[in-house]
């Protein structure tokens, strides 16, 4: 970038010609010489000093909680022991996290000797945040030009990953709490273990009739269930389909889905504490890119769940389509349970697929608008003839869950 001293160097140059036709001497002659080399020698110099400049930066926190205010600190190094640099920083953000579209600095650093900046900005997304641009230009030794020193890709500028929130709502907690206690879902074992039974018993109260022993109960002349393995009883594998972001391109439209992307991942990891505290063992399965499985037994390994949730990026990885046909996946679990932002036929047709192989489905539809559950009417009604639960979460609402 052009200084104004570069200005005021044209003009001396202009005026050293105009006075040298006027006046023909060599020492005029001599000093515009000198004037052309001089921003020849800073350019140069310039490109050889900016090695000298040593840029590290830490987050205060990797994990923070939605709403609250990431905090990086940037320390800068002059490591040269001629010349003080002066140095300007332009920093940009997306508007979608800050205020601010950019901040910009200038920061004078002395010879061997360093400075420190604290940067902060107040995400609005749960999910990995950073800076989308960062640059910094130093002045020439004379001032005549900003010559861009570092850019992001040649700085390891960390994330910090906005984590999601609990959903506060009593009415849930009750829904969930609910639907596990009364057998709803799981309907037992997965299908391919529906005839290990670990042992037949007579019925007690709270039992599930789908658990009856029918054949045994007419010879015993009383009611037997069957018990299956309390190992594989209550496992609940988590499947999400979040949309997907560009940031480039951001309009209402993006804007609209980062939105629902939050509700989903709040309810995702509610709907994880809730499992968590009916003693169900919990795997979550993210793409990022590779495959990642966390599983949580207890309480307090939820924030585990609840960091992994944290790192899914916004721009999807693996299509939702190759985790559903994960050939792992219907050997493992008894209880899938997916929240997803949209239905269509090859969607259904490969929950109809899983469904054989696994004992209960939990599905979750998070909607933000009327429209999208008017167009996604028949393939609600598919599912619901297919056995699995389907939920229905309204982003923009307080959902009813009588």
């Amino acid at each position: 970038m052009i200084r104004p001293r570069f200005v005021f160097w044209i003009l001396a140059v202009v005026a050293t010609f105009i006075g040298n036709q006027l006046i023909e001497h060599k020492f005029i002659m001599i000093l515009m010489l000198f004037l052309l080399a001089l921003p020849i020698f800073s350019v140069l110099y310039s490109f050889w000093i900016r090695r000298k400049l040593s840029v590290s930066i830490v987050p205060d926190q990797e994990f923070i909680e939605r709403g609250d205010q990431a905090c990086w600190y940037i320390k800068f190094t002059n490591l040269s022991k001629l010349q003080t640099m002066a140095i300007r920083i332009l920093i940009k953000a997306n508007t979608l996290h800050i205020d601010q579209e950019q901040i910009q600095a200038t920061l004078l650093i002395a010879q061997n000797d360093s400075s420190n900046i604290r940067l902060t900005a107040k995400p609005a997304f749960s999910g990995p945040f950073t800076a989308d641009s960062f640059s910094i230009a130093i002045n020439d030794i004379f001032g005549f030009f900003r010559i861009k020193s570092l850019t992001a890709t040649e700085v390891n500028f960390p994330n910090v990953y906005v984590l999601p929130l609990e959903e506060m709502s009593e009415d849930y907690h009750e829904y969930l709490s609910n639907h596990l206690a009364a057998g709803e879902f799981p309907s037992g074992k997965s299908q391919s273990l529906l005839d290990e039974i670990d042992r037949l018993r007579t019925m007690e109260s709270g039992d599930s009739l789908k658990h009856i022993h029918w054949k045994l109960s007419a010879r015993m002349q009383e009611w037997m269930v069957k018990e299956f393995d309390k190992e594989d009883d209550r496992t609940v594998t988590v499947l999400l389909n979040l949309p997907e972001v560009f940031f480039k391109t951001y309009n209402d439209e993006s804007n609209r889905l980062l939105y629902l992307r939050n509700y989903m991942l709040d309810h995702t990891y509610t709907a994880i504490r809730i499992f968590l505290s009916r003693e169900a063992t919990v795997r979550l399965k993210t793409y990022q890119p590779e495959l990642v499985v966390e599983e949580a037994i207890h309480m307090n390994e939820a924030d585990l769940l609840r960091k992994q949730l944290s790192y899914i990026p916004y721009r999807s990885v693996i299509p939702f389509a190759e985790q559903l046909h994960d050939e792992r996946l219907g050997n493992e679990l008894n209880i899938l349970y997916i929240i997803t932002n949209e239905l269509d036929h090859s969607l259904v047709a490969d929950l109809r697929t899983l469904r054989t192989r696994i004992g209960g489905m939990h599905l979750v539809f998070a909607v933000d608008q009327q429209s999208t559950v008017d167009a996604a009417q028949e393939h609600l009604e598919r599912l619901a003839n297919l056995n699995i639960n389907v939920e229905l979460a309204y982003s923009n609402e307080v959902n009813n869950y009588e």
